[in-house]
């Protein structure tokens, strides 16, 4: 009886970490495509836009730099989130 209630845990949590590593690969595509979006990129210029002002530059050009360079991170980000290894 005891061997028989180990082999059930053990399909049981086996079950469970099959369940838990689906889900996660799942959350992790959301992010990386959350990360890829205008939206990110959007937000993360806006918010180094708010935090930095670059002397003798205009608005209208720090946000185009803002712009690139919340798209070079943008995609650092993505790919280091897509090395992550679930297991």
């Amino acid at each position: 009886m005891k061997a028989l209630i180990n082999e059930i845990k053990e399909k049981a949590i086996e079950h469970a970490m099959t369940v838990a590593e689906d889900q996660a690969s799942i959350m992790k595509g959301g992010v990386v495509e959350w990360i890829k979006s205008d939206e990110f990129e959007t937000q993360l210029a806006e918010m180094m836009d708010k935090a930095i002002n670059i002397p003798f530059v205009k608005d209208e050009k720090e946000e185009k730099h803002f712009r690139a360079l919340a798209d070079i991170i943008q995609n650092l980000i993505a790919g280091f989130v897509g090395q992550i290894k679930i297991k």
